[in-house]
């Protein structure tokens, strides 16, 4: 396989997990840059974006996951795009299982599904947007916020041209590009993060992605 991607980082306050995500891409044939976005963060993140990275894009204050993204894309030179998130770690290295399938020229993005969690959450904000991606497009997704994704150089004018913000990104941008005419699959793969449960960060978690969820619904 010869497919090079950018691969984009969004990080906000991920000093203790970022730089072992950033190290393991950097050892990848895959990867043809590495551009990173501190959103904002107050700790030691954009110092290890800036060691590890080919390029590091630093906001000034927190701008949220859907802008972060875009600044990332905007930098890109690769003709395959690949989003992950900060907190993966050595798991980082599955994101060629992203690429395999744009190997087809039918095929236009790819959304990876993640390992079952040890601790699972109530799955509320999942189901909703699974419906609401049905519901809009007539497409059942299986990981419909996951943010392991690749996609085509070509859907970048699409998705640049869409004011997205927060964690309703990945429900956003999967209607938008479906809608677009985007032919997507999903890929198992053995990526792993920082899982949130049934405590109070991850129930705060949960309500943040609730509302930029309805957000999406309320402008669709």
């Amino acid at each position: 396989m010869d497919i090079q991607a950018s691969v984009v980082v969004p990080a906000f306050n991920e000093q203790e997990r970022i730089e072992k995500t950033l190290r393991t891409l950097k050892e990848q044939t895959w990867v043809k840059e590495v551009i990173t976005v501190n959103d904002g963060s107050i700790d030691a993140t954009g110092e290890i974006c800036e060691k590890y990275s080919d390029t590091t894009i630093h906001f000034s204050h927190n701008k949220g996951k859907g802008q972060a993204l875009k600044a990332g894309w905007e930098q890109a030179r690769g003709e395959y795009i690949v989003c992950l998130d900060a907190d993966i770690g050595t798991s980082a290295r599955e994101g060629i299982k992203l690429l395999s399938p744009l190997n087809y020229p039918f095929i236009d993005v790819v959304i990876g599904t993640l390992p079952p969690a040890k601790t699972r959450g109530f799955g509320f904000v999942k189901r909703k947007a699974q419906n609401v991606i049905y519901q809009k497009t007539g497409k059942w997704l299986t990981a419909p916020l996951s943010g392991q994704r690749a996609f085509r150089r070509k859907w970048l004018m699409t998705l640049l041209s869409k004011d997205y913000s927060g964690f309703g990104i990945e429900l956003a941008m999967t209607i938008d590009l479906l809608n677009a005419g985007a032919q997507l699959v999903e890929v198992d793969t053995q990526i792993t993060h920082r899982y949130t449960g049934k405590n109070l960060s991850g129930i705060f978690h949960r309500g943040k992605q609730w509302f930029d969820i309805k957000a999406v619904v309320r402008g669709g």
